[in-house]
């Protein structure tokens, strides 16, 4: 039986390796896998997803990716709107599972893609 963080190492690493490394697609995801748990803990798990999809000019954007690859990573089945209309405490607890997923995703920015925390993307066009 596997633990729910082997679970979230093993897709944040799918989802990173998926990418090409060197490209600028791949840098902005690097910066959002930094970003996206402040957005969390600032603003909420509903405003940082909204934010995101609001941010998805398509579904290779980063944005999109990112939270396509953190819906698998917490094995979610339905869309984000129908997993964020739940109620106070299991809104919580799905928190609380997006940013323990979420350090799997910086660790394997800076492991993977080279992209330490505060280091600005090339071409940044507006990531946030």
């Amino acid at each position: 039986m596997k633990s729910s963080q082997h679970e979230y190492a093993q897709a944040a690493f799918e989802g990173i390796k998926s990418l090409d490394a060197n490209s600028i697609v791949a840098q902005q995801y690097g910066q959002l896998c930094h970003r996206f748990p402040s957005l969390v803990l600032t603003n909420g798990l509903r405003l940082a997803v909204t934010f995101f999809q609001a941010k998805s000019e398509s579904v290779e954007s980063p944005h999109a990716l990112y939270l396509q690859h953190m819906r698998s990573a917490l094995g979610l089945d339905k869309s984000w709107e129908e997993e964020l209309k739940i109620q106070n405490a299991d809104y919580l607890h799905l928190s609380r599972r997006v940013l323990s997923a979420s350090v799997w995703f910086k660790r394997y920015a800076e492991a993977i893609l080279k992209i330490e925390q505060g280091t600005e993307a090339l071409e940044q066009e507006d990531i946030l």
